[in-house]
């Protein structure tokens, strides 16, 4: 329409014409001819007619996928009916013969179109309309100019054209049909091979044409690459050309986002203004966003990513980082939904609001009114917020009357759509010009630069109907007289554009082959580089034209590239890796009112015997904060494992009733999953949870039976203790306290795995966790001394002892040997002194760190603590840089030292 407008302009002065398209034109008819507009909301009527048809070919998909569903019998039936003149119906004494399969499709979608009770889409009303109006009630004559199929119109859109004409007064314009027909024509307007390639692409042709300046095929990296070639490609060409305009060269660019920014991003850089460039973004749908979050919300379990990322949408009632702090709470499992310290009264309640969930409809629409009433909009996203109210009365209105929630309804109502904001495109004379794949040419170049010549483009491959295959088509074609247009006739459309677009060059066209997508993933040239190929001199094999940058040889072959400047080569800078000293006391990080170091745990000082660095990120708060899908892993079983335990074996009573213990296990671990992995209750992962729940009872069982045989009393669980290692605080929780005869006690710590890798780095000196609990029951004692009785019974304690319970294995290890322990299978106690590496080496560390030195680790670390030590040392996974600033190992210097 613009290179028309054009061209009408530079002819003369006119009024009363106007230029458009189709869209345009029928709205202007309708204006003119005064024809309302119809009675019904087309989609909520096809939407009704074609969950009616419970039988029709489409009814299992629908309930499936409702939406593509939709929109794939919609585009057919649209098919179907512009394929038949509009007072007419279709001719069906060709049914019995087409195949089962299109027969039925057919038949079907006439079904729906008479259960749609004369509804039609807009603009089809519109032409039904139109059609029944008389030339005596328009207020305006139209004559509409055209030519055959450019653009290709249906029966339906011929319809009204003639008609319009018809009933003009005026006469034909001769000229306007010349300059119509000037600006529709492919002639070719290069020479050599650019204009052989005009003429006779995508015909047949015995004859070909030389290979010379005037086209070249280019292999470049991906779309960056291509960007950054064609922006140098420019610069060159007015460096040589000097009667040349930034106008005279043409970008031919797909219509993909992915070239829209690394288009902007190299000409700006280059300093050359684009014109034609479109600016617009697709946007996320945050209203619609907001209402599906807040219903997965509403509908327990909630999935942690789901609430996450309700509490980071921009519309909530608090500011971003705030946000952002309460949806890192639920991805590090703190389902609590605390409100921060000032909260406002509207952030109290939708977190209350978000807490809660739903078992009637009403209630549920009670909620998401109050939803959406806390909801704010200001400035840009007003849109969004005046989206997110209409969501939620559309749920609303479907749960009216409703005796149940059908959830997954609900969620497709609401499922978010990328918005496309009105695309807005800056012309300029003086701009580089920009065409795009889909759109005609409008202006012509000199030089021509087709981007994104790759499989698939340069046409656009027709995408495949659901409805009928493409030999389907042809039957329908053939037995029925219905037009439909075949994905060949849409191929040769595309085609002709393409020729179109190509014809739009003068001088030369330069094609840039991606050799890669934007996922890095390998793809072939255009299918058109074949046709090309036939039609000209030149290497035996298609793939031989384009030449590949990476290649020396065939990169001086290129012409009007830009290249860099030669200049000396440099390495790249060495990534030396040095212990890093602060010259501070770095256990003086955090500290507490006082002014003093607070307490490590053993936790803790393992992270720092194996990795300071890790240690010192921790402490910092500078590990990666990861969102990732929830799932059971080991340390989730572990901490669900040791509430059940926590709450099982409770201080001060009875043992439990070995027969009830499954019952109580599953009751205890439902419990445990509401409130630390509500995600556990869904139905996908039933298996998972019978799994855990039959590990835990056989654990339970064995360990009933083990204080049993010890004749020992549970004197408390969960308690921490505190006291110094050195000159260094430190604490922990034990998991349980065991009182035996004697004034004896058992320090037990639960560990969900299995005996096997705790009992090697027992036995090779690396357990730091039983002398520090050890170490705090002799220099401290319970950080809670109110309950005066324990800690009298622990101050008077003759001996005490530390017991690992590994449940998966039901093994006891222990650095203590009881008497009565040698009747109880099941128990191994070590005879070596078990943490006496393990000390030593966080002895060195802590002395170390209150230096302010941070040693790196070594690349053999791993393997050491591995091997020599005997666990895996889950530090070093702490963060990626802790592997990136790893130090080659030395000959000199100890392993880990």
């Amino acid at each position: 329409a613009r290179r028309l407008r054009r061209l009408l302009a530079e002819e003369r002065a006119r009024v009363g014409v106007a230029v458009g398209t189709w869209p345009e034109l029928l709205e202007q008819a309708r204006r003119a001819y005064l024809v309302a507009r119809p009675g019904w909301i087309w989609e909520e009527v096809f939407r009704g007619a074609l969950q009616s048809m419970k039988d029709a070919f489409w009814s299992r998909s629908y309930a499936v996928a409702p939406e593509e569903t939709a929109l794939a019998v919609e585009a057919a039936l649209r098919a179907v009916i512009e394929s038949t003149a509009p007072d007419r119906a279709l001719d069906t004494t060709g049914m019995p013969r087409l195949p089962e399969r299109p027969r039925r499709h057919v038949a079907d979608l006439l079904r729906l179109r008479n259960a749609l009770d004369g509804a039609l889409p807009e603009d089809l009303a519109a032409i039904t309309a139109l059609l029944h109006t008389s030339c005596d009630d328009a207020i305006q004559s139209l004559r509409v100019y055209w030519i055959e199929d450019w653009p290709r119109l249906s029966i339906w859109q011929r319809a009204p054209v003639e008609k319009l004409n018809a009933d003009s007064q005026a006469s034909a314009d001769v000229s306007l049909d010349r300059i119509l027909q000037e600006a529709g024509s492919s002639e070719a307007r290069g020479k050599g091979a650019l204009g052989w390639l005009q003429e006779k692409l995508f015909a047949k042709s015995d004859e070909r044409a030389a290979l010379d300046e005037s086209v070249q095929w280019i292999g470049v990296r991906d779309a960056l690459q291509e960007a950054e070639v064609a922006a140098g490609m420019a610069q060159r060409m007015l460096e040589q050309h000097r009667d040349l305009a930034p106008a005279d060269i043409g970008l031919l660019v797909p219509e993909d986002e992915e070239y829209v920014a690394a288009l902007r991003d190299a000409f700006s850089l280059a300093g050359l203004p684009l014109s034609g460039l479109p600016v617009a973004r697709r946007r996320r749908d945050l209203g619609r966003e907001a209402v599906l979050h807040f219903l997965y919300c509403r509908q327990k379990p909630t999935p942690a990513m789901a609430l996450a990322a309700c509490l980071t949408s921009p519309l909530m009632p608090w500011s971003g980082a705030t946000g952002a702090s309460l949806a890192q709470a639920v991805m590090d499992r703190d389902y609590r939904l605390r409100a921060p310290a000032g909260a406002s009264s509207e952030t109290r309640r939708m977190l209350a609001l978000m807490r809660e969930g739903d078992e009637s409809p009403t209630a549920l629409a009670t909620a998401l009114s109050e939803f959406a009433s806390l909801l704010r909009g200001e400035g840009d996203l007003s849109g969004h917020w005046a989206q997110a109210e209409r969501s939620a009365a559309q749920v609303c209105g479907l749960l009216d009357g409703a005796d149940r929630i059908d959830w997954n309804t609900l969620h497709r109502v609401v499922t978010p759509h990328y918005l496309a904001a009105d695309e807005e495109m800056r012309y300029t004379r003086e701009g580089v010009t920009v065409l795009r794949e889909h759109h005609e040419p409008w202006r012509a170049v000199r030089h021509l630069v087709v981007l994104g010549f790759s499989a698939g483009r340069y046409p656009v491959s027709p995408p495949p109907s659901p409805v009928f295959a493409s030999d389907e088509l042809e039957a329908i074609r053939d037995r029925l007289a219905l037009p439909l247009e075949t994905p060949r006739d849409i191929l040769q459309r595309r085609r002709h554009l393409f020729r179109r677009q190509l014809a739009a060059a003068s001088e030369s066209a330069s094609f840039l082959v991606p050799r890669r997508n934007g996922l890095g993933e390998t793809q072939a040239p255009s299918q058109s580089l074949v046709f090309m190929h036939r039609l000209l001199d030149g290497p035996d094999d298609a793939g031989d034209l384009v030449l590949d940058l990476d290649a020396h040889c065939e990169r001086e072959q290129v012409r009007h590239l830009k290249l860099a400047s030669p200049g000396a080569a440099r390495p790249p800078r060495a990534l030396v890796a040095e212990d890093l000293r602060f010259g501070r006391d770095l256990l003086r990080l955090r500290v507490d009112e006082q002014g003093e170091p607070k307490p490590e745990s053993p936790s803790s000082l393992e992270t720092l015997m194996v990795s300071p660095l890790a240690w010192l990120l921790r402490r910092l708060g500078a590990e990666p904060l990861e969102w990732a899908p929830e799932a059971p892993d080991p340390p989730l079983r572990g901490s669900l494992a040791h509430r059940v335990f926590e709450d099982l074996f409770r201080p001060e009573g009875p043992l439990p009733d070995p027969d009830a213990l499954p019952d109580q296990v599953r009751l205890l671990l439902d419990a445990a999953i509401r409130e630390m992995a509500p995600f556990l209750r869904g139905s996908q992962w039933r298996v998972e949870r019978r799994h855990l729940h039959s590990e835990l009872t056989e654990a339970a069982v064995a360990w009933r039976e083990l204080v049993e045989k010890l004749g020992a009393g549970i004197l408390g669980t969960e308690i921490w203790l505190a006291g110094r290692l050195g000159a260094v605080p430190v604490h922990g929780q034990a998991d349980t306290v065991l009182g035996l005869s004697g004034e004896r006690l058992l320090v037990v710590d639960y560990k969900k795995a299995s005996a096997k890798g705790r009992r090697s780095r027992m036995e090779r000196g690396f357990d730091s966790q039983a002398s520090l609990y050890r170490t705090m029951l002799e220099t401290g004692g319970p950080k809670d001394e109110g309950d005066r009785a324990l800690v009298a019974r622990l101050e008077r304690a003759r001996q005490r002892g530390i017991v690992y319970f590994m449940m998966n294995d039901r093994r006891a290890l222990s650095d203590t040997t009881l008497e009565e322990s040698a009747r109880i299978p099941e128990w191994t106690a070590a005879e070596q002194d078990v943490s006496g590496n393990a000390l030593a080496l966080i002895g060195e560390r802590l002395r170390q760190a209150r230096q302010g030195l941070v040693r790196l680790n070594r690349e053999g670390d791993e393997r050491y603590f591995e091997k020599e030590a005997g666990f895996r040392p889950y530090a070093l996974e702490v963060s990626p840089l802790i592997r990136i600033f790893m130090r080659p190992s030395e000959e000199n210097e100890g392993q880990a030292a």
